[in-house]
């Protein structure tokens, strides 16, 4: 645990100090060199790390000529030209987190506080997803690029990049109706509208695993599934998402730009609660696609809560405490945390 917890405090500080959005490129270029080897050169870490060896170790090569047969070709054409390359386990890793820590950061330099917001990433978006759920990490990541598309306005890059992160992981076709929000204006009626239009197109590409999910989470065919942690996430998430709604008029005058897509996944925030009721296991999975806006809109409620520099500093550390908190007691109590992360393996050493 201690590992994990001193990286998160190296970053606080980094992040704590530092107020450049665009600047510090070597500073992100170490921590782009340290993240992807950090998390891509693991041995034996994370909960899913047997499950993609095994998968990758049995990869079929025939199976690249019925790529229409592949839910998820994204994930099988990156295992397969790894493996053709002669490249062992390892380098898939390295592969993934290169892309996932790439996007991450690219999305994190919009904010006017990137360094913070990545720091805030760090425990669960680092640790828990990128450690140990490859696939989604790399739904994640696309959808990271379509966050960073959505503030540039640019909604074809938006539909493609959600696209491109289904064939890793088709749940996050759900986000697809975020593209008919580009450069709009907020509001209730735009949000359900962008839904009803398509949604549908989201639920056809998702025909495929919608089956496979209702057995595995409403239905519980496999045996009983449940994540105690998750409720604590939404949790987080859903204070954040009521600070906002406090802070609302504030938070558009002082995030334009950013605004828009701030009080769409507040909403969404709000609209995870219900899922907590049904399965646990799929808010925890939900929960992964919300938490990049959750920690910018985090990083971005003392700038505008305070208006005295050392309020705005107190409520930083305040948040980053908060983090620290948890991340400590998710080690300490989770008996995942403790099998699957604890101690930290590497290829490298």
């Amino acid at each position: 645990m201690s590992l994990y917890v001193a990286i998160f405090l190296a970053l606080a500080t980094v992040g704590i100090a530092s107020r450049a959005r665009q600047g510090n490129t070597f500073v992100f270029a170490v921590l782009y060199i340290f993240l992807v080897l950090f998390v891509g050169a693991r041995f034996d870490t994370g909960c899913d790390f047997t499950a993609y060896y095994l998968r990758f170790k049995y990869l079929l090569h025939n199976n690249v000529a019925s790529l229409s047969d592949i839910t998820e070709p994204g994930y099988f054409l990156l295992s397969y030209a790894t493996k053709e390359a002669g490249l062992g386990f390892v380098w898939l890793n390295v592969f993934g987190a290169a892309i996932f820590f790439y996007y991450l950061i690219k999305f994190a330099r919009n904010h006017p506080r990137p360094l913070l917001l990545i720091a805030l990433l760090f425990p669960i978006l680092i640790v828990q997803l990128s450690m140990s759920g490859l696939r989604q990490a790399l739904a994640v990541a696309f959808l990271m690029g379509a966050l960073d598309a959505f503030l540039h306005a640019r909604r074809l890059q938006v539909i493609v990049y959600i696209l491109i992160g289904s064939s890793f992981h088709q749940s996050l076709v759900i986000l697809l109706p975020l593209a008919l929000m580009v450069g709009r204006t907020y509001s209730f009626a735009r949000v359900v509208g962008a839904i009803v239009i398509l949604m549908p197109v989201a639920a056809y590409m998702l025909s495929g695993r919608a089956e496979v999910y209702q057995d595995r989470y409403i239905e519980q065919i496999y045996g009983s599934m449940d994540s105690g942690g998750a409720i604590f996430r939404l949790g987080l998430l859903v204070i954040t998402a009521l600070l906002f709604e406090m802070y609302t008029r504030r938070m558009a005058r002082f995030y334009p730009d950013e605004y828009n897509l701030m009080r769409l996944f507040a909403l969404v925030s709000f609209a995870l609660i219900p899922v907590m009721f049904i399965n646990t296991v799929a808010l925890h999975r939900l929960i992964f696609y919300v938490v990049p806006m959750h920690a910018y809109i985090l990083a971005a409620l003392p700038g505008a809560m305070f208006s005295n520099r050392q309020s705005v500093k107190l409520a930083e550390l305040g948040t980053l405490a908060l983090y620290a908190a948890y991340i400590v007691v998710w080690f300490s109590a989770s008996r995942h945390a403790s099998m699957c992360y604890v101690p930290y393996q590497s290829y490298l050493f």
